[in-house]
């Protein structure tokens, strides 16, 4: 009696913890992959960062955001200004953060925490700076 007790409870045991190997090797995989970077958003309106952060990656101007516990959830904005916001408080779980402030193509603005290392892939997608390069004549 007790063993198809246990029979039945170890079903459900085994696909948690298959569902929970399959997410941290998920996540893994993503963060592996080349350009990714941490990241934290923010409404501009808001006064504190979230704790829970994204990662993001950079294609031309559009910033991907991957989120959730295995980094399913895919947000995709395209970008159009990028601004540099000066930090008014550190940040927990990013250290030595720069702040930007994105304003996407909708005119909707949200703040955005990353590592130094992934601030030159933000600076990357301002399209409003590079509309403002004039090419030079052709003679």
């Amino acid at each position: 009696m007790i063993w198809a007790l246990l029979a039945i409870l170890g079903v459900p045991i085994w696909l948690i913890v298959g569902a929970l190997t399959a997410a941290i090797v998920s996540r893994r995989r993503f963060k592996a992959q080349p350009g990714v970077f941490r990241l934290k958003l923010r409404d501009p309106d808001q006064e504190r960062w979230p704790r829970r952060s994204a990662y993001g990656r950079v294609i031309h101007d559009v910033l991907v955001i991957n989120s959730g516990v295995a980094l399913v959830h895919t947000t995709v904005r395209g970008v159009d200004r990028v601004r540099d916001h000066q930090l008014r408080a550190p940040i927990a779980g990013l250290d030595e953060a720069e702040t930007f402030e994105l304003t996407f193509d909708d005119e909707s603005r949200t703040l955005v925490a990353v590592d130094p290392a992934a601030a030159a892939q933000i600076r990357s997608m301002d399209r409003a700076a590079a509309r403002d390069v004039v090419p030079p004549a052709s003679t």
